[in-house]
């Protein structure tokens, strides 16, 4: 499995060989330019998914307060 997902400015991947999970994240010009460097990188660990659903949440909460549509 490899799968890219563009996050604002960010390119993740994230893959799974050999029974190990993966990921990393380069700039998003990565897209075209398949030689740009790997800014951070390392293994999927347990709780990740879990860990990454509630950084969504806060970023979610925070794009909600700085359109006023609630209050922090």
């Amino acid at each position: 499995m490899n799968r890219q997902l563009k996050v604002g400015h960010m390119l993740f991947t994230v893959s799974v060989k050999d029974g190990l999970a993966t990921w990393a994240v380069r700039p998003s010009e990565a897209v075209e330019n398949k030689h740009t460097k790997v800014l951070f990188s390392g293994i999927v660990t347990e709780e990740m998914g879990e860990e990454l659903l509630k950084l969504s949440w806060v970023i979610r909460h925070a794009e909600d307060v700085a359109k006023g549509k609630i209050d922090e």
